[in-house]
């Protein structure tokens, strides 16, 4: 960072003094003749360039008449609204994770896992406790356990799902695509799905085979049926149509949303019994989530700060350039009756527009540098959302044009300050 610091700066002083240093030293001491005005696109459509006032002609023939200062402020201001774009997108993507893995897909709220070796007497005499408390809504046992996916030289662990009733599995968890989320994927005979992340990681598509093993190290080759949304751990779901003894031992619960302390009575009642070994609840996990996405808002202030700085440091070192280069048509205008406020309209009207024209831009690079940072960060077994919503993009074109309107009012006083008569003196 340091270097490439170093070598922009270094570069950028270098080409500025080496195209000074080349004139002959004569013209160096002659004031710097403006730049001629070409006529523009605009001005050959004369039934919209005759409605025009006067100041907006100006500023439409400047725009492309500096075309050095228009590049140079459209890039400033487009990284300081792409950082912001990158910074709520950070926060949108990390804070979706939360509420589409344990609202939209997990739409139950806790696992009861049960003892090993158990026959199917016991299995069903728990299932009925569960179903008999009030506090439950309802509940639907599956086989889950740790297994590995082999394809090629990669392999991948994941947790295995397998139901008996692959219609009630839908009423506990909702298989869909991310960019599709209306299309549902039904579990298949001879197929399986496989979550977002490790489709990715591994390179797999919609009907490409690979090797499953689960605890019982039993192998079976199976077809790739669906890609499914997911966020957190890798996931398969199957139904019981391979061989590979997947007889139940958990339990998804879903709470009475009547009852308010469903989750405290229900884990109470569910551990005295001695057939199920553990309970897992996913509102600690919510909570701990929802305190890490608030600690995001501090990165989020950092990158407005920092975006605020980039965009002051642009628009004022360039609309101070502006000003001096630009000295006595400022004051040109200025003997022949203009206004401080006319004045003003004259030169800011230029930096508003090339503020929304690089803020628009902004949009689209922030939307690819968030997409950058979201796949550059992630963990083998966790995948950020890939979601900027509306509210972001409309913030940060706001604050950008807010940094805009401040350097504005700064540097009102220097325009005030421009002395009519001196400014005209010829230099000899």
């Amino acid at each position: 960072s340091t270097a490439a610091s170093v070598l922009v700066t270094t570069f950028a002083a270098f080409a500025a003094c080496y195209k000074e240093l080349i004139e002959t030293p004569a013209l160096l001491m002659r004031p710097k003749a403006p730049k001629l005005g070409k006529k523009i696109l605009i001005e050959r459509m004369t039934f919209l360039w005759k409605r025009f006032s006067f100041t907006s002609k100006v500023t439409a023939r400047n725009l492309f008449r500096y075309k050095k200062r228009f590049f140079m402020t459209v890039l400033g201001i487009s990284g300081c609204t792409a950082l912001l774009v990158a910074g709520f997108g950070i926060k949108d993507s990390i804070s979706r994770i939360v509420n589409s893995q344990f609202g939209e897909i997990f739409q139950y709220q806790g696992i009861a896992s049960m003892q090993k070796d158990l026959d199917e007497t016991a299995k069903r005499q728990v299932l009925d406790q569960i179903n008999s408390l009030e506090t439950i809504d309802d509940a639907l046992d599956v086989y889950q356990s740790n297994a590995v996916v082999y394809q090629g030289n990669d392999s991948t662990e994941v947790t295995l799902v397998v139901t008996s009733d692959p219609e009630r599995f839908r009423d506990f968890v909702s298989l869909h695509p991310r960019k599709q989320p209306q299309e549902e994927l039904r579990l298949k005979d001879g197929g399986v799905v496989i979550t977002e992340k490790m489709a990715n990681d591994m390179n797999l598509h919609v009907g490409d085979t690979i090797e499953l093993e689960n605890e019982k190290e039993l192998r079976r080759n199976v077809e790739i049926t669906g890609i499914a949304e997911n966020y957190l751990n890798h996931y398969v779901y199957m139904n019981e149509t391979y061989d590979l003894r997947a007889q139940s031992n958990a339990v998804f619960l879903k709470f009475n949303p009547q009852i308010d302390d469903a989750e405290q009575r229900s884990g109470q009642e569910l551990l005295k019994n001695e057939d199920i070994s553990s309970l897992s609840f996913y509102t600690g996990i919510k909570d701990n989530f929802n305190n890490m996405i608030r600690s995001l808002n501090y990165i989020v202030l950092v990158l407005i700060i920092s975006a605020g700085m980039l965009a002051f440091v642009v628009l004022y070192n360039l609309t101070n350039v502006n000003i001096s280069e630009r000295l006595r048509e400022i004051a040109t205008l200025k003997v022949l009756g203009f206004y401080n406020k006319e004045v003003n309209t004259y030169v800011y009207k230029e930096n508003v527009i090339l503020t929304l024209i690089g803020a628009l831009v902004g949009l689209g690079l922030g939307k690819i540098l968030h997409l950058t940072i979201m796949v550059v960060v992630e963990l083998d077994n966790i995948m950020f959302g890939r979601v900027i919503l509306p509210q972001s993009y409309g913030i940060s074109v706001i604050i950008t044009v807010m940094f805009a309107v401040i350097v504005n009012q700064v540097m009102k006083s220097k325009l005030r300050a421009i002395p009519m008569v001196e400014s005209l003196k010829s230099v000899e």
